[in-house]
């Protein structure tokens, strides 16, 4: 298994050498172009190659190449990409990730069997060692969970402040504010180290028709209709279909659209 970062990237060019670098494959002199020197290597290999961050690379010319050569070339070799848009390309299977389980209702007798809850704990305790959540912190922390549908950065971010503040300050703040979810810890990319800073990223592969139909939607709040799409937004099926592509809205099993609530806060 072979770990390739790819959001360090700013060019489709430079896809070929990453991967190169992290399976350890060295190019050699010659006529024969990069790209088919890794394909030859590939071809009798069984692995699997996690492609991480890819949708910033979507827009470049020949971005997914590399990607179905690899499928076509080494029939053994595996390719996991993670994107916030798909990469669309023949044989793709798409396995969406939502947030962690997190409680329904505001007071669960169960909370701590769920784990967007567990992670929330364990992250306080290493803030705050002496941490140890009342009967009405943990309806807080539920009610948290529930504020930012169990992503899991949102709630590491949420932790950072139980050092200075009660779970249900922390909750206050989150329903004020998006920009109180943020970081300073050294360590932590800058696109992460705030939920403004991975939306920021998001809407900046979009288009400016997709900004402004996004930003239409946001007026809708506990989901909404494909036809309340198109009266008030002006959305078309189509337009729907790519913000879903872009991880951006949701079909919900009722056959409603949704929006994240921190994204429509965004």
């Amino acid at each position: 298994v072979f770990f390739v970062s790819l959001a360090p990237l700013r060019s489709v060019e430079i896809i070929v050498p990453t991967i190169s670098e992290a399976v350890g494959f060295a190019f050699y002199g010659g006529t024969v172009e990069p790209k088919e020197q890794l394909l030859s290597y590939l071809r009798s290999k069984q692995m699997l190659l996690v492609l991480d961050n890819y949708e910033h690379l979507l827009e470049g010319s020949g971005a997914t190449d590399i990607v179905a050569d690899i499928l076509a070339t080494a029939p053994a070799a595996k390719l996991l990409a993670t994107s916030r848009d798909r990469l669309n390309v023949q044989g793709e299977h798409r396995f969406h990730i939502t947030g962690m389980s997190f409680p329904d209702w505001e007071t669960p007798e169960d909370a701590l069997e769920y784990s967007a809850v567990k992670l929330f704990l364990q992250s306080a305790g290493r803030v705050r060692p002496s941490f140890e959540p009342t009967v009405d912190d943990l309806s807080y922390v539920a009610h948290i969970c529930r504020l930012v549908e169990g992503m899991p950065l949102a709630i590491l971010l949420a932790t950072a402040w139980v050092e200075i503040l009660s779970p249900s300050e922390i909750a206050a703040e989150i329903r004020q504010s998006l920009d109180f979810l943020e970081t300073d810890l050294r360590d932590v990319p800058k696109r992460q180290r705030s939920m403004r800073a991975v939306f920021d990223h998001t809407w900046d592969l979009l288009t400016e028709c997709e900004k402004e139909l996004f930003a239409g939607l946001s007026v809708f709040r506990g989901g909404f209709t494909r036809d309340a799409a198109r009266e008030i937004a002006g959305a078309s099926l189509r337009d729907l279909m790519a913000l879903v592509h872009k991880s951006l809205v949701h079909r919900t099993a009722s056959g409603r659209y949704g929006v994240h609530d921190l994204i429509r806060q965004y």
